[in-house]
């Protein structure tokens, strides 16, 4: 009986370090495609913001629209946590 239990909790574990292990990796690759819109969004949109009034091209919106989506999604996969 105890020897069932011990292999049950082993389980478990097992199963429940690589559910933690996944979601690591969700985040990481969360985290990776904002990094490259962000990176994306500063190197096409930035001199945009040095207007005045500051004022983004449609193409800009777009980019910036994406990356706030990446973000979001970001921040809401570590409230799972």
């Amino acid at each position: 009986m105890q020897r069932k239990f011990i292999v049950a909790a082993i389980a478990v574990a097992i199963l429940a370090l690589s559910g933690c292990e996944s979601h690591q990796a969700k985040i990481d690759a969360l985290q990776k495609e904002y990094d490259g819109l962000e990176a994306q969004f500063r190197k096409d949109c930035s001199a945009e913001y040095f207007k005045v009034p500051p004022t983004l091209s449609p193409k800009c919106s777009e980019e910036d629209k994406r990356t706030k989506e990446a973000w979001a999604r970001l921040q809401a996969e570590h409230v799972k946590q």
